[in-house]
């Protein structure tokens, strides 16, 4: 198995550990609903990345690894840098449903 498929289902494994975890921590704090949504997007986006490794299995050249690598930082980059409007989106989105 190629390095890219292991890192891409650690990234897959590790926020679904991350949805258990703010699924038991919602009870105990409700603004813990906030993180649903990003952690949602996430997993969507991770699990994309891994079945395109998936499909380039055989084809294991350092250029695509390296492209792997930088499409799995890139959304961890962006929520780190832009967490305050992601949280006001969930925000918005929850009070949305709520009403």
């Amino acid at each position: 198995m190629n390095k890219l498929l292991k890192i891409a289902q650690v990234f897959v494994f590790t926020i679904l550990i991350l949805l258990i975890a703010v699924f038991i921590w919602q009870f105990f704090d409700a603004y813990a609903k906030l993180l649903f949504i990003p952690l949602g997007f996430l997993s969507i986006y991770y699990l994309l990345i891994y079945l395109f490794a998936k499909l380039l299995q055989q084809n294991q050249s350092k250029v695509w690894f390296y492209v792997g690598i930088f499409f799995m930082i890139i959304p961890l980059l962006a929520f780190s840098m832009a967490y305050k409007p992601v949280l006001e989106f969930s925000y918005n989105i929850l009070q949305t449903l709520g009403n």
